[in-house]
């Protein structure tokens, strides 16, 4: 799995969820793991699943 910059995955994805209106709750329960888990993944700047979550969330509220 690539690791992108910290800062600007962070930035990058809490920018995506607040578009899409997308809790850290709501990809939690959607990759099935704890909200902390969410926010190790932010912090660690491993964001790709958390990017397929939002997108995935997103169709599904459309």
């Amino acid at each position: 799995m690539q690791h992108r910059k910290r800062n600007e995955a962070e930035k990058e994805v809490m920018k995506m969820m607040i578009d899409a209106d997308i809790t850290q709750k709501m990809i939690a329960k959607h990759l099935d793991i704890t909200p902390q888990a969410v926010n190790n993944r932010l912090k660690r700047g491993s964001v790709d699943p958390l990017i397929k979550a939002i997108e995935e969330l997103k169709e599904k509220r459309s």
